[in-house]
């Protein structure tokens, strides 16, 4: 039909000139074809709509993309959705937020989405935690009940408790986005590593977002550890204590077991990964203080190097600011460094 080419045509032009790309054009077209019917005023009014409610212009052009069919929803839909977030006890901003990284959202009624809330209360969440859960991770009110209810169940017989199910995935919501099967294959996977299926229950459970990460990048950051010294089943034993080592970045672990090895500690991290969670700025700090008191750290006293802030302070008047500019470490690698070069 030559009418609708044309119209077609015109709607790509529109689009290509408000900086989509070709791909994105086709994207948009094919989520909702009925945008070659719309006046190029209706669009452009539209994209100004939103703008108008707190989005900037980028932020709406990338809500359309995600969610072209935002265009058939008036503008005073759309404020109503927002007003129920807000009554329900989100702010303006988390809102915002939430519908610009799930734009989808719109396209749930007000009576759907108060549902979906009740039906988390009833499966054990508080109302605080249902709007920090939706918060992080929106997509979930586009998921269905008695899906979520079978992952739940699946958590249970693995052998979480109720109350365990209910935390983990109160701090990693996207649990509920993973089918069982791809819980299960990470399970398998991380026991292929070397993990018991206790321990791999446990790291669950401590760190929750493991089941976030692609079992390349677990890897990976094994290997970096052994890299650093240390056996296979060292980092087993490390990162099982500490599992949330796997969210650590390779370098800040490097120059930590580094400051061990200089100060003939290396095993430190074997016998306490926790000690790798502090900065290496306030462990190096902390250890030049003690030998300023004449107190020795060696791997029979290495607890100090690890006592809370707030204990530190009362106990040596020092708080932690004060200490790191006073021993720092910044100065101490650069000088050590420049020693190497000579």
């Amino acid at each position: 039909d030559e009418v609708l080419m044309k119209k077609l045509l015109e709607k790509s032009l529109f689009m290509l000139k408000i900086d989509y790309s070709r791909n994105d054009v086709v994207k948009i077209t094919k989520g909702y074809p009925a945008i070659v019917f719309l006046s190029i005023e209706t669009l452009e009014q539209k994209i100004e709509d939103l703008i108008s409610i707190g989005y900037s212009r980028n932020d709406v052009l990338k809500m359309i993309k995600k969610f072209p069919t935002i265009y058939s929803y008036s503008i005073e839909s759309i404020k109503q959705k927002i007003n129920n977030f807000i009554s329900i006890g989100y702010s303006r901003n988390e809102v915002i937020k939430m519908t610009k990284k799930f734009p989808s959202i719109f396209g749930h009624s007000i009576e759907d989405i108060n549902n979906k809330i009740e039906d988390f209360i009833s499966l054990g969440y508080k109302n605080a935690e249902v709007i920090k859960m939706t918060k992080s991770n929106p997509s979930i009110f586009g998921l269905n009940i008695e899906s979520m209810k079978q992952k739940i169940k699946y958590l249970l017989l693995l052998g979480y408790t109720e109350e365990e199910v209910i935390k983990m995935t109160k701090n990693f919501p996207q649990m509920f986005n993973y089918s069982i099967d791809k819980i299960n294959k990470k399970i398998e996977d991380l026991i292929s590593l070397g993990y018991s299926k206790s321990d791999v229950l446990y790291i669950g459970k401590m760190f929750n977002s493991i089941f976030g990460l692609s079992i390349n990048n677990i890897k990976q950051k094994m290997d970096n550890l052994i890299s650093l010294g240390y056996s296979k089943e060292q980092v087993i034993n490390m990162t099982r204590e500490v599992p949330n080592l796997f969210s650590f970045c390779v370098e800040p672990m490097r120059q930590k077991i580094e400051f061990f090895d200089s100060i003939n500690m290396h095993q430190l991290a074997v016998v306490y990964p926790r000690g790798l969670i502090n900065s290496v700025e306030l462990s190096y700090a902390r250890y030049r203080f003690y030998l300023s008191q004449g107190i020795q750290i060696d791997m029979n006293n290495y607890k100090p190097l690890f006592i809370r802030n707030g204990v530190f302070e009362k106990r040596y008047g020092l708080s932690r600011e004060e200490l790191i500019k006073k021993y720092d470490y910044n100065k101490y690698k650069e000088k050590k460094d420049n020693a190497r070069v000579v």
